[in-house]
């Protein structure tokens, strides 16, 4: 066995496909097809189906995967003990809500490629059930994901979970809705209005619970691109749910958006920016490094809000 074996098969199960992990690994695809071909023979399991479109596993081979990271995982850790922390070479996965990439989070990127400018980086985008699984499955080295108390509990049962922002929930209205010069904005004087709603999970969960104590909504839309929610926003044509976070974007700093408080008397419910990593993960210097430079980040954000 070799170590590129380990390395082959993570970066297969990252990218889906061998074309798109030799292509990341700058390798032929015939170097990672042969690699793990051998391993399989190796093992006496076979790790992968292939198909046309794409590489999935065995149920043997979910087994392989999880002790390849673990293996890799052991390998980092080693060669950690003869490096300083900015001469490590490697690498770094994160998949983020929206919400990271319109606040902190590319003020995050910055600090660290400053300090880390060898260590490359990977990113994207993604809703809140990917971004789990992909951490779970150690597709990804670091999640961050927003969501409620219930959130957080339900992923700490089985993922390393951290609360790093404790967010304030908004009502945002047009400037020119009736509402914009409120105070506060409680549940029963929302639903007079047309509702975008983001379209995960805890966030739908909200909702249901409103129209549950207090009467059904008229939704003018779900979705979870933020320019079309803030679009439809700044229109007039519905308000939603956003956060304390918002109040340095563009649309609100100009007041085409207001940001108003939201109360209801009997229930808010408390919003959470979460960092998550696989459970039983080792956890190398890069990603405390980087960890370290987005808890930067919040504070510098937050004094600024």
């Amino acid at each position: 066995m070799h170590i590129e074996q380990f390395e082959y098969v993570i970066e297969v199960a990252r990218r889906g496909n061998i074309s798109k992990a030799a292509d990341r690994l700058h390798v032929s695809h015939s170097a990672v097809s042969q690699a793990i071909s051998s391993l399989e023979a190796e093992l006496g399991i076979p790790i992968f189906i292939r198909s046309r479109s794409g590489s999935t596993f065995t149920d043997k081979g979910e087994a392989v995967l999880k002790l390849s990271y673990e293996i890799m995982n052991k390998i980092t850790e080693l060669k950690e003990l003869g490096h300083h922390s900015k001469e490590m070479p490697g690498s770094l996965s994160i998949s983020a809500s929206a919400i990271f990439f319109s606040t902190f989070l590319l003020e995050a990127i910055k600090s660290f490629k400053l300090e880390y400018p060898q260590i490359q980086m990977e990113i994207d985008s993604n809703t809140l059930v990917p971004i789990i699984e992909k951490a779970k499955s150690f597709q990804t080295d670091i999640g961050l994901i927003m969501g409620t108390d219930e959130t957080h509990k339900e992923v700490s049962r089985y993922m390393n979970a951290r609360i790093i922002y404790t967010i304030k929930l908004m009502v945002a209205v047009s400037k020119n809705s009736p509402l914009a010069k409120m105070d506060v904005i409680t549940p029963k004087e929302m639903l007079n209005y047309p509702l975008v709603i983001r379209n995960e999970r805890p966030n739908r969960k909200t909702w249901e619970d409103i129209f549950l104590r207090y009467g059904q909504g008229n939704i003018l839309c779900y979705t979870n691109n933020d320019e079309v929610m803030k679009n439809v926003i700044a229109n007039d044509l519905a308000i939603g749910f956003f956060t304390d976070l918002m109040k340095k974007d563009p649309l609100v700093v100009r007041g085409d958006i207001c940001l108003i408080p939201y109360f209801d008397p009997i229930e808010v419910p408390n919003y959470h920016l979460i960092c998550i990593q696989a459970k039983n993960k080792y956890s190398s210097i890069v990603e405390k490094e980087f960890i370290k430079c987005l808890l930067e980040s919040i504070e510098s954000y937050k004094s600024e809000l």
